[in-house]
């Protein structure tokens, strides 16, 4: 199958399966990604932190790994594929949503998957992590990050720039 092709299937469906967020598609993006030889799990990695660094949605990320893989029109497709599925999917299921609005199943839906939610993006964090951690000062770093982010009010910004300079001390 030509890779423009497959790239917009794969991320077309997985534009449909990233209800609550892109951060519960993360794991299997990585594994089509690099199954497919469109990254390495490293890149990936990188691209994701990249994704997390700009404004809009952590997904727009798929543009770099199109582009990786076919060039501008990659990036075109990888990101079209991204955002236009979900788009009309929310679109529809937000007047649905509406529509239903008095109805009990639309909060025993919405309760029930919260855990499912949860569940995604903690595997999402072990997918980056797997990419990511390569080195003893890596796993070092991502330890403090992880407590100061639960026990402290340090903001993410700081934490981004002491990672930075955490990065260029150690892990060059």
């Amino acid at each position: 199958m030509p890779t423009l092709l497959r790239m917009a299937l794969v991320f077309g469906w997985l534009s449909i399966l990233g209800f609550g967020g892109g951060k519960g598609i993360i794991p299997q993006m990585h594994t089509d990604s690099v199954q497919y030889g469109w990254t390495t799990s490293e890149q990936f990695s990188q691209f994701y932190t990249i994704g997390k660094l700009v404004p809009g949605p952590t997904t727009i990320f798929t543009a770099l790994i199109g582009m990786q893989a076919a060039g501008v029109v990659g990036a075109i497709v990888a990101t079209a594929a991204m955002f236009v599925p979900s788009s009309i999917l929310m679109m529809v299921a937000g007047s649905m949503w509406k529509r239903f609005s008095a109805s009990k199943w639309k909060d025993v839906v919405a309760v029930g998957l919260e855990p499912v939610i949860i569940g995604l993006v903690w595997s999402s964090v072990l997918t980056i992590g797997r990419g990511a951690l390569h080195a003893w000062p890596a796993y070092v770093m991502a330890a403090i990050v992880t407590v100061l982010m639960i026990r402290t009010s340090v903001s993410a910004p700081l934490l981004i720039l002491m990672g930075a300079a955490g990065g260029a001390a150690f892990l060059r």
